[in-house]
């Protein structure tokens, strides 16, 4: 695929749907867990693979249970996005097009994913992964509709294990920068 120079409007929609990426990410980070069903759509789907899926904001709650029982700590690192707005956006549409009164209403975004974890037990790991997402406008907020998870690596290691991929890795306090 040769890339072509986007126009300000597509600009304006990959912002908003990157920024909508990032506060998914810094709400986990942050611990924000209560507010992490507004950034999705009513009818929601999350498949983590492994991690479970999930559907609507009923379900983006059961994911932020199971982060708050499982782990202390986590760091979110996205890279190498590629979003497509509108007709570009391969999307599932149920009869409804991509594209209406001249605004995209439909998008697709793709992140590579670096993720430090640290359990509720202290044992920290991380993952690296990709995220394929579908994003839906609703009332000019771009929402997340459809977010599929994968990972491709993983490592976990015990707080003080020199066998591990990086000896002397350890989480630091939200009170330590």
């Amino acid at each position: 695929m040769t890339p072509t120079i986007p126009s300000t409007d597509t600009l304006r929609h990959r912002i908003a749907i990157n920024d909508c990426k990032a506060q998914y990410c810094y709400l986990i980070d942050d611990w924000d867990l209560e507010a992490l069903p507004t950034l999705f759509t009513e009818d929601a789907t999350l498949d983590y693979g492994g991690l479970g899926t999930y559907h609507g904001h009923e379900g983006v709650r059961e994911f932020t249970a199971i982060i708050e029982e499982t782990l202390e700590r986590t760091t979110h690192l996205l890279t190498n996005p590629v979003i497509e707005v509108g007709q570009g956006a391969d999307v599932e549409s149920e009869g409804d097009e991509n594209v209406t009164d001249g605004e995209p209403t439909h998008a697709t975004g793709r992140w590579y994913v670096f993720s430090t974890i640290t359990y509720a037990d202290g044992s920290s790991g991380v993952r690296v992964g990709t995220y394929r997402d579908e994003y839906r406008r609703v009332n000019d907020q771009w929402l997340i509709a459809k977010s599929q998870l994968r990972f491709t690596h993983s490592v976990d290691y015990e707080d003080n294990d020199q066998n591990g991929y990086w000896p002397g890795l350890r989480a630091h306090s939200s009170s330590q920068s």
